[in-house]
């Protein structure tokens, strides 16, 4: 018996404590709950057996769709929370792996080329928002020393006002003994990449990209 439906509270509830520090925490806690991992198992297996008499790039095709509209009608609460939750940045999407279904995922998904490890917003066009944005990445980098010309790295996505950009804060190994040092590399979907910028640069570069009238005006 399929556990009862969840509804866009509980969805919020779930992930909005994780999404700001770890996207793969929250893809692990959505791949923990019954009503999502008993579904994906029977439909992602009743897909791939349906794609089996079409055992070619059109029949997967049509069984990702397929099993993709079936998730979307199962879930409209978890969709809907994910668009709030992201500003319209984020949705969901399966990894589905037709010759080995029970390894099927659900995962939360930003539509870009970069790995995203956290997401969070601009709280307010200004100053002090746009460093605790920065921090709020930087908080994400990994423990340990950076190897040489291997920096540490932790990328974010920050939103606001229905916007986002990419924002990747590296940590480097400095050329002391023990000395590191950190760099930003701005990422908008638009333009070039802004790279090398300390945190105290980034922050109002930050701020032109994701609130340019409120930039222009000094507020």
């Amino acid at each position: 018996m399929m556990p009862p439906s969840r509804s866009k509270e509980d969805w919020t509830s779930l992930l909005s404590p994780l999404l700001s520090t770890s996207v793969q925490a929250a893809n692990e806690r959505l791949m923990q709950t019954e009503e999502i991992r008993q579904w994906l198992r029977q439909a992602s297996t009743k897909a791939a057996e349906g794609m089996s008499r079409r055992p070619d790039m059109r029949g997967e095709m049509r069984g990702y769709a397929e099993l993709k509209g079936a998730f979307e009608e199962r879930f409209p609460a978890l969709l809907d929370a994910v668009e709030e939750l992201t500003g319209g940045c984020g949705t969901i999407d399966l990894d589905w792996t037709p010759m080995n279904p029970t390894m099927s995922r659900v995962e939360v998904d930003f539509h870009r080329e970069l790995a995203v490890d956290l997401f969070t917003r601009l709280e307010a066009p200004s100053p002090d928002a746009a460093q605790a944005a920065l921090h709020t990445v930087e908080e994400a980098l990994p423990d340990g020393t950076p190897f040489p010309n291997r920096p540490n790295t932790a990328t974010g996505l920050v939103a606001h006002d229905g916007s986002c950009l990419g924002v990747r804060v590296r940590e480097h190994l400095g050329n002391e003994q023990g000395g590191r040092y950190r760099t930003v590399a701005l990422l908008p979907d638009d333009r070039n990449d802004l790279e090398n910028l300390s945190m105290q640069d980034a922050a109002p570069r930050l701020l032109q990209l994701l609130a340019p009238a409120d930039s222009s005006s000094g507020t």
